[in-house]
């Protein structure tokens, strides 16, 4: 995970949450609610960028809004679909900020 947030130019989040961290894994939505909680964050302010159907479904489960990259198809239930992260880069970084228009489409 790192290496890919490193050569898509994004900065490396402050709270990792990993398989190691939680005992009920993707689909489940409670990697993404620890991560939520440890940020200080309500769900539906949350980005989820996942590139498998399982964590769609986990982000999704949580309550927060999803996009998918990294594949040819949009995986069901993605609020919008990137062919790559580096495609979504941009879109991330502006919803991150707060920009008007890339919120959940």
């Amino acid at each position: 995970m790192r290496g890919r947030f490193l050569r898509a130019g994004l900065p490396l989040p402050s709270v990792i949450v990993d398989a190691a961290a939680v005992e009920e894994g993707k689909p489940s939505p409670v990697p993404y609610l620890r991560a939520a909680a440890q940020l200080g964050a309500e769900p539906s302010h949350c980005l989820v960028v996942e590139d498998a159907a399982s964590g769609v479904q986990s982000g999704l489960r949580a309550g927060m809004t999803v996009w998918g990259v990294n594949t040819s198809v949009a995986v069901e239930g993605v609020h919008r679909h990137f062919n790559s992260l580096r495609e979504a880069v941009p879109h991330i970084l502006a919803f991150a900020s707060g920009a008007p228009g890339d919120a959940a489409a």
